[in-house]
């Protein structure tokens, strides 16, 4: 007989319809999947394990579905990643999982690392090795020569060049396709301004990807980036700066409307323009702020509020790993879409059930039957107080408990 898990007394948050469903139990299979959520108490004598939830509310775990596991989230991330041999870059990538955990984010969207070493962590983390989210990744993103994130050696010059390497890191156990498509500030010799892969490498990256069912994100901060990654039919924007070849950003609503209409997806990556920007601040030194860069950053906080207006789908990735944006970042992520207009249920689908469904991955990003029992447990409502998901009580991945702050006191948690 299969061995079940019952959670008794849960206030279930329904982040599809934005409510909470009082008094719930929840049955979990001993494949970590929810088997039911049932309507007041279940017989407990039929259940091997049993957990009173004590009223808490439970929340789907979190999605991150923009991160860099083996950035550091420090001052220099990539000055620290580029003196790190293999056991440091793995070290790296392991505390950065287990803070992202303990904040109850149950699965990342790794948008680009080593190729290899990001492959292995999924790996390490998929067979138990490593206690951490369920990591999605891209292996290496695909840049020009010399490119930002080039790093990273996904490097390629041709429409053929780009194909093997996608199907590569697809065989290898790649998830999705990364493409930088304008320049970066992570990377000296690339500017946000320009756009960097010609069309041509990004279509027949796109058809490879589409052929093996995957989807592809690009990196664009230039305007005329976002126009190639339309052309060529990428599924999701990461960032969507709209800098101009001035190095100004400027919203371009037409251009929006585009991304809305062909059915494209925005992640925003709010929160980690904010951090960069305040690092710049604090680094600015006497060779004075770097004006220009600290608008294109913080800009993007007011762009997911219109994104949000005009009917853009959003989706919810914290940057996290670049210069001081920590793996926990995704909870400062959802509160910025909040104090930008948007409501606190669409802000926390964005990191839950939206984004699963953008990602095609349905298991995950809601408490219902069917879905992986990736739980966060809270003392306050979060559709009522998003800082709520901040003072998680305890954490499940796969219906295995992995953080527990019972005995923890609030404050401090």
């Amino acid at each position: 007989m299969a061995r079940f898990t019952l959670i008794t007394n849960a206030n279930v948050v329904d982040v599809e319809l934005g409510c909470v469903r009082e008094a719930r139990s929840i049955v979990i299979g001993s494949g970590g999947r929810i088997e039911s959520v049932l309507a007041g108490d279940a017989p407990k004598e039929y259940w091997a394990e049993t957990l009173d939830a004590e009223g808490a509310y439970v929340c789907p775990g979190l999605i991150d579905a923009h991160v860099h596991l083996f950035l550091n989230g420090g001052e220099d991330p990539l000055k620290t990643f580029l003196a790190s041999d293999t056991e440091a870059a793995i070290r790296t990538a392991t505390a950065n999982a287990a803070q992202a955990l303990a904040a109850g984010i149950t699965t990342v969207r790794d948008c680009g690392g080593p190729a290899d070493l990001v492959l292995r962590f999924q790996r390490m983390v998929e067979t138990g090795e490593i206690l951490g989210p369920q990591v999605f990744s891209s292996g290496a993103p695909l840049t020009r020569r010399r490119g930002h994130c080039h790093f990273f050696g996904g490097e390629v010059s041709s429409a053929g060049e780009a194909r093997s390497t996608v199907e590569n890191q697809l065989r290898k156990g790649a998830g999705f396709v990364k493409l930088i498509a304008s320049g970066g500030g992570l990377t000296p010799g690339t500017r946000p301004s320009e756009a960097d892969l010609p069309l041509d490498i990004m279509r027949e990256a796109v058809a490879a990807a589409h052929a093996n069912g995957v989807h592809v994100a690009a990196h664009c901060h230039a305007t005329e980036s976002i126009v190639r990654a339309l052309d060529a039919g990428v599924d999701i924007i990461e960032h969507a700066s709209f800098v101009e070849p001035n190095g100004t950003p400027r919203f371009d609503y037409e251009i929006s409307a585009r991304i809305r209409d062909q059915g494209a997806v925005v992640s925003p990556t709010v929160i980690s323009g904010v951090r960069i920007a305040q690092t710049l601040r604090r680094s600015a030194g006497t060779s004075g702020l770097d004006h220009a860069a600290i608008e294109r950053l913080e800009a993007r906080r007011h762009h997911a509020a219109l994104f949000h207006d005009l009917g853009v789908r959003i989706i919810a990735g914290s940057d996290c790993g670049v210069a001081g944006t920590r793996f926990d970042s995704l909870l400062d992520e959802i509160a910025t879409y909040e104090y930008a207009g948007i409501s606190r249920a669409a802000a926390l689908r964005s990191a839950t059930s939206g984004s699963a469904g953008y990602l095609g991955r349905p298991e995950l990003g809601q408490v219902k039957a069917g879905c992986m029992a990736d739980l966060v447990f809270l003392n306050e409502n979060p559709l009522e107080k998003l800082t709520a998901l901040k003072q998680s009580i305890l954490v499940m991945r796969n219906g295995v408990i992995v953080c527990d702050r019972r005995d923890v006191p609030a404050g401090v948690r």
